[in-house]
């Protein structure tokens, strides 16, 4: 049995684990993506401890924290606030990288989140302005009528 379902596996069990944990005991949260969570934390210390090989199975893992996070957040927050997805996406998807080990020309992602980040602040503090809020509400639109 290789690493891939050897994960699989893994995820399979600490969801029926979980499961009942969350039956008993009366707490809300998401048992497939603690499930998913825990598998990544674990194999990625295992990676970092030279004792697991497979990065790209990391990475899908996280990769699937990072749009669950991203819609946790989405869910949990104003509207007011949804300009901000795209570099809180992408900010989560750089740590991921970074934890990975993943050769990042860091200069240049940080700049260009720095940027994006600045550039979103500044149509959010001037969203009042008409020809500022058509573009907010588009952006904050993207995701709405597909």
């Amino acid at each position: 049995m290789n690493e891939a379902v050897l994960a699989l596996l893994f995820i399979t069990a600490l969801f029926g684990v979980l499961l009942v944990t969350k039956t008993a005991s009366g707490w809300r949260f998401c048992v497939i993506c603690t499930s998913v969570s825990i598998t990544w934390v674990v194999l990625l210390v295992l990676y970092w401890l030279g004792r697991f090989e497979q990065p790209l199975i990391i990475a899908v893992l996280m990769g699937q924290s990072i749009v669950g996070g991203y819609y946790f957040l989405e869910k949990r927050t104003d509207e007011y606030w949804h300009l901000f997805r795209l570099p809180v996406l992408l900010t989560l998807t750089l740590a991921a990288l970074a934890a990975l080990g993943t050769d990042v020309d860091v200069p240049w992602a940080l700049s260009l989140l720095a940027l994006l980040w600045a550039g979103l602040s500044l149509l959010f503090l001037y969203r009042q302005h008409p020809k500022t809020r058509a573009v907010v509400d588009r952006i904050i639109a993207c995701c709405k009528d597909w």
